[in-house]
Formats: C-alpha cells, sequence, structure tokens
C-alpha cells in the first residue's frame, strides 16, 4: 500500500487508491480473473473511506428525500385542490341550472295566464325571452366565474409544482454526475 506522510489523514481518493492497489498486487487465481486478497486489509480501506466521506453526501441525501416528500405532498395537495375546484364547479352549474329552470317556469307560468289576449300574450313572449335570456346570461357568468376559479387553481397548483421540482433540479445539481467524482482518477500505464 502507498504510504501516507506523517500527521495527514488519507483523503477518500487516496483510501480507494490503496484499494485498487491492493486488489492489483494481489496474488493471482490461477486460469481465472480472480486475485486472493487480505480480507483484513481490505475491509479496514472500506471502513476508513466510509467514514472519510464528505458530510455533504448525507446531507445531500437527506435533501432528496425531503424533495421527494415535498412532491408527494404537492401532489396530493393538487388533487385536494381539483377535487375541490370540480364539487364547487358542479354546485355552481347546478344551482344555475336550477335558477335557469325557475326563470324559465316563472315565465311560462305567466305566459300562459296572458294567452287570453293577443297583445298580452305578446307582451308575456317579449318577456319571457327576456327573462331567458337573462337567465341564460346568468348561468353563462356562473360557468365563466367558474372556469376562472379552476384556472386559479391549476395555476396556484403549477407553481407549487414548479417550485417542487426547481427543488429537485438543484439537488440533483449539487451532487456530482453519474460514475464522477470530485478528482479525475490517475490513469493507469
Amino acid at each position: 500500500m502507498t504510504d501516507q506522510p506523517p500527521n495527514t489523514d488519507p483523503t477518500v481518493i487516496d483510501l480507494v487508491d490503496q484499494l485498487e492497489e491492493l486488489v492489483s498486487t494481489g496474488r493471482r487465481v490461477p486460469f481465472t480473473s480472480g486475485v486472493v486478497v487480505n480480507e483484513d486489509e481490505v475491509l479496514e480501506l472500506i471502513d476508513r473511506t466510509r467514514l472519510g466521506l464528505p458530510d455533504e453526501l448525507m446531507q445531500a441525501r437527506h435533501l432528496l428525500e425531503d424533495q421527494r416528500r415535498v412532491l408527494v405532498e404537492a401532489e396530493q395537495e393538487a388533487e385536494r385542490i381539483l377535487s375541490r375546484a370540480e364539487t364547487e364547479v358542479a354546485r355552481i352549474l347546478s344551482r344555475a341550472e336550477a335558477e335557469a329552470g325557475r326563470v324559465v317556469d316563472e315565465a311560462s307560468a305567466r305566459a300562459a295566464v296572458m294567452v287570453g289576449d293577443h297583445a298580452i300574450a305578446e307582451q308575456a313572449r317579449e318577456h319571457a325571452a327576456t327573462v331567458l335570456a337573462d337567465a341564460e346570461e346568468r348561468a353563462a357568468k356562473t360557468c365563466s366565474e367558474a372556469d376562472a376559479y379552476a384556472r386559479e387553481v391549476m395555476v396556484r397548483l403549477e407553481d407549487q409544482l414548479m417550485r417542487a421540482a426547481t427543488t429537485v433540479r438543484k439537488g440533483i445539481d449539487a451532487l456530482p454526475a453519474e460514475g464522477g467524482s470530485r478528482r479525475k482518477r490517475r490513469e493507469r500505464e
């Protein structure tokens, strides 16, 4: 194994290099690609490597777990908001349809009473048309308000999901790329 200068702790890279040297200098097993190494030395190097890993790795692991939890909570909140929005839209539409039906029934009843006289009947038809147009306008307005409410809820949900995705991206970017390391590995000769 490589000798370390006195009073300096080896880095994780140094320990991995020692482990590599131990394997590469191990006794070859005939007719196989295997080597025999000292188990105690290998296990000691692995333990020292584990202890030498930076605290940032554990912090990154906890950050990823927190990000996953935030994403799950955001998805659950989105489902709750969407469910409430759908319930609210259904309630508003039901109320608008009931109001429109009541107004139409009222107009029809008034028209039936006034049918006796042609002028009164004509006036009743015009009034019924006006009342019906008003009811349809109110129903359209109510539907428009319901759509606006649903859109507002979806925009808030999108914002929450984008913030969660940004947090996840920052966590991923803070970690080394797959297979990468903080220091380049020594080239073999």
